[in-house]
């Protein structure tokens, strides 16, 4: 089946990219076709056919169709041959002749899902996002997580109530995931009139109290409505109905912010911190909507501290240690910053401000050790940029490395461009480090060229 459009396809939404090929290499491949499948066919037949399965191995399609085209003018009757051709020529992107083709093959099997699957992708690759729709609702039959493709499509075709009633059916026979949460949130914030799905999720909980994503749905429509009052009535109900619901708590906590209620507020963030019902990206939240009442409200930091507990073995979450890194960096308690950014770029690794921001955080802290190390690594994944060079000689000098630190520094210096102030620091700390080796002629040549720049800058 179709195993990658899920995460593909979520990333064409959100992110608003072109089309990405999405499934080319994903789809459960049909058995390559032996010599006792063709029947009763000539060996001229079967040398061509062979001929063509072995220049489409190699990637060579524009002579494997040619050599299917010399089976079909020797018989143009077994279905497999127009099926190859659809490969081929899909492979090629000759969309018109890969959709003619397989379309035969299905003239006479109509529901073989090989040749769906093909097609839908001749018509995803077109972004035909009707035509794929016909194609996935024959699919669903062999799968139903097909339905979760359909939804998606429904989406890119404006079929927004239609992708909504998928995903209800989805939630209620597999229970909810992060993929479907998203989707339905896209879906619900491109509705513009949403009293008609308002009065769909109010029948559902008067027929089913107890499913707690229908109040969750409807809370989010009010309060995407403006209807603040309704989703706090609506998330109350909840809590009242199953008084030990954890999702709830991921509505309520915000309410009760605004209410003021702030130990009802910092107990339901506790709860939906600590519950693996609910998702990394829905704490984050959490924690995002927290660190603003703490601006305003200082006294009730020490909550932190607990709050912050109930996260700490999760490794995925990086984002939300590195936004309470943020948080103590803009109050200049350098310690905190740094043991939140330390912990959030575990799994960004690549993210180049916060390594920026962390390597200078050691230097201040004098954590010349970490420095060295981090700024060797950076250097690794930005060869290009100054200040990684400027880290790594500075701790090279305070680890009484000089003759280390005049290397990196001198080769680091090359990539500085207009800029006076990074360039006199380079020369500073090229003339520290000759100090230290005691060449203090060197020394204070460097310093002196450090001066000059420091006065133009």
């Amino acid at each position: 089946m179709l195993r990658s459009w899920k995460h593909i396809g979520l990333f064409y939404i959100f992110f608003g990219i072109g089309y990405t090929y999405a499934v080319a290499q994903d789809i459960e491949p049909k058995q390559e076709i032996n010599i006792d499948d063709l029947g009763n066919v000539s060996d001229e037949f079967q040398e061509h056919f062979f001929e063509a399965l072995k220049q489409k191995a190699i990637t060579n399609y524009d002579k494997a169709i040619l050599s299917l085209e010399k089976c079909i003018a020797l018989d143009p009757k077994p279905d497999f041959l127009y099926h190859e051709l659809g490969k081929n020529y899909l492979a090629l992107k000759v969309f018109g002749q890969a959709e003619k083709n397989l379309n035969k093959v299905l003239e006479a099997k109509p529901s073989d899902r090989h040749v769906l699957e093909l097609l839908y992708e001749v018509y995803f690759q077109q972004q035909k996002y009707s035509e794929c729709i016909e194609v996935v609702e024959k699919l669903v039959d062999f799968d139903a997580m097909f339905k979760e493709q359909l939804a998606n499509l429904y989406f890119l075709e404006k079929r927004y109530d239609e992708a909504l009633t998928v995903l209800d059916g989805l939630n209620e026979e597999y229970g909810t995931d992060l993929y479907r949460n998203q989707l339905r949130q896209r879906i619900t914030s491109k509705i513009t009139n949403p009293n008609s799905r308002i009065a769909i999720l109010e029948k559902k909980i008067q027929q089913n109290p107890k499913v707690e994503q229908n109040y969750l749905n409807l809370i989010f429509l009010y309060s995407k409505d403006n209807q603040k009052e309704k989703a706090y009535s609506i998330a109350k109900q909840l809590i009242a109905k199953k008084p030990k619901s954890e999702l709830a708590h991921m509505a309520l906590y915000k309410f009760y912010l605004e209410d003021n209620q702030t130990e009802k507020a910092i107990k339901s963030m506790k709860i939906t911190l600590k519950s693996d019902k609910i998702d990394t990206e829905s704490k984050y939240k959490v924690i995002n909507d927290f660190l603003p009442f703490l601006d305003k409200n200082p006294q009730y930091e020490s909550e932190l501290t607990g709050i912050i507990s109930l996260l700490s073995g999760n490794s995925n979450n990086a984002k939300v240690f590195t936004e309470l890194g943020h948080f103590y960096y803009k109050k200049d308690r350098k310690e905190q910053a740094l043991n939140f950014y330390e912990r959030g770029i575990k799994s960004n690794a690549n993210d180049f401000g916060l390594l920026k921001r962390i390597l200078l955080l050691q230097l201040d802290l004098k954590r010349f050790e970490k420095a060295e190390v981090g700024s060797e690594l950076a250097i690794e994944m930005y060869p290009a940029q100054p200040v990684f060079y400027l880290v790594n000689g500075v701790s090279l000098i305070q680890l009484e490395k000089a003759k280390d630190a005049i290397d990196i520094l001198s080769l680091g210096i090359d990539y500085v461009i207009d800029d006076v102030k990074m360039e006199a620091d380079f020369y500073k700390q090229i003339g520290e480090a000759y100090l230290k080796t005691g060449n203090e002629k060197k020394g204070a040549e460097y310093l002196e060229k450090s001066n000059k720049l420091q006065k133009k800058s």
